[in-house]
């Protein structure tokens, strides 16, 4: 894939102003025949920009605009009621150049040019891949001062399977390329990795949380056995069917309790963020981002992307790992009140991995996380793998816990312990 970019220095943002920090924005053409374009928004780092790392954002879905991130989580800004913008003391460009794309093409502000043709969107998770390390080849040729920095990715949710094949598709890239991207480490929140063995434990999880009973929980285990058997007999990718059948499980869990929010089981209903569309929707922020004309409204989540991608959501990316973990450093972190993506899921496919330091990692007893006295988790750690149980959070956790959010990030660059 050839690469280009269009974008440019931000110099006032609508609601706020001038920005403190160096900003760019735009898109990353990754495929010119079809016209697709990625969205990023860059920060500069508002320590170190010269020698911080550069961490990259992603969201999940598939097709959750990362924008959510950045105005929920973990970004400069927070939106207030009026669509002016405050500053978030916990932004993680507080310690390093923050880097948000918007991915794969039809996600969020990037947009398909050729957006009737069903055949210029991502079909497969491989694909997304390609499209991501074209993006960042064309982001590092457009600004090449940044190339040295190291590099860290990102992400929560289903970016647990776009992270670790950009890895890989990184490191492969490195072998034959002069344009050599500094990848260092990798951070994954609450992510969907091994779905077979995440979906094992809904029904142990929502018990020991209250949420079904005893007979429930038989429910829950048959479901998930249909589940099992469905993924199995689809083949190496996982059919869209099986995927619905493997939805049945959560559904049941949300019905019986009651409509429990299976991404923070505190709360009912569903996530809602009405704020970042009103205010990226406004033409004036648009162009003050160098966004194309080609962007329709911005939507949270894009429907054609996710239904495209459908087909690969039972799949598993627990394979990549052995290779990353020997190589560079991994950070896997969990809210505690997640059930979608929890962290006793977490802890089995972290047990299924085959590397070096597999043993002993496992064997390692999680150790509090406390800072000036207050417990905000636990971690354990071994080799290059790090693993945190994050206090006070569900899905996403710079949302929940952002100041714990932002030390968990500042210890994982520094290499420091917890």
């Amino acid at each position: 894939m050839s690469s280009t970019s269009t974008s440019g220095i931000v110099t006032d943002l609508p609601g706020y102003g001038a920005p403190k920090e160096k900003q760019i924005a735009g898109h990353l053409t990754v495929n010119e025949t079809c016209g697709d374009n990625l969205f990023f928004w860059f920060f500069e780092s508002q320590s170190d920009p010269r020698n911080d790392p550069i961490v990259i954002w992603l969201n999940g879905g598939p097709g959750a605009s990362s924008m959510l991130g950045l105005f929920a989580e973990n970004g400069p800004y927070k939106i207030n009621d009026d669509l002016t913008l405050s500053d978030n003391p916990y932004s993680w460009n507080k310690t390093a150049n923050f880097l948000v794309i918007d991915q794969p093409a039809g996600t969020g502000l990037s947009f398909v040019e050729k957006k009737d043709d069903r055949n210029c969107y991502t079909k497969t998770e491989t694909q997304a891949t390609e499209q991501l390390l074209t993006g960042l080849q064309a982001f590092y040729l457009g600004y090449p001062e940044y190339q040295e920095n190291e590099l860290y990715i990102f992400g929560e949710s289903f970016a647990g399977r776009y992270i670790p094949m950009l890895a890989h598709a990184i490191r492969k890239h490195n072998n034959t390329s002069d344009l050599t991207i500094n990848l260092t480490g990798i951070g994954i929140g609450d992510g969907w990795v091994a779905p077979l063995i995440q979906e094992a434990t809904y029904g142990q999880y929502a018990y020991a949380h209250g949420l079904i009973d005893k007979a429930q929980q038989l429910t829950v285990n048959n479901l998930y056995s249909n589940c099992e058997i469905a993924v199995k007999e689809s083949g190496p990718v996982a059919s869209a069917e099986s995927d619905k059948i493997c939805n049945k499980i959560e559904e049941y869990i949300v019905e019986v309790s009651g409509g429990v929010n299976v991404y923070d089981i505190r709360e009912t209903g569903n996530y809602s963020f009405p704020k970042i569309a009103q205010y990226l929707n406004q033409q004036a922020v648009r162009e003050a981002l160098h966004v194309s004309p080609n962007v329709g409204p911005w939507q949270d989540s894009s429907e054609i992307v996710a239904n495209i991608l459908e087909r690969g959501e039972q799949n598993s990316s627990a394979h990549l790992f052995p290779e990353l973990f020997e190589n560079i450093r991994v950070l896997i972190y969990n809210g505690l009140y997640d059930m979608d993506c929890n962290f006793i899921g977490t802890d089995d496919w972290l047990a299924s991995i085959d590397w070096s330091e597999g043993k002993l990692f496992n064997q390692r007893s999680r150790v509090p996380w406390k800072v000036d006295h207050k417990l905000l988790g636990h971690f354990r750690s071994a080799g290059n793998l790090t693993q945190v149980l994050v206090n006070g959070a569900g899905h996403l956790v710079p949302m929940d816990q952002p100041e714990s959010a932002l030390i968990m990030l500042q210890n994982f660059l520094a290499n420091k312990p917890f």
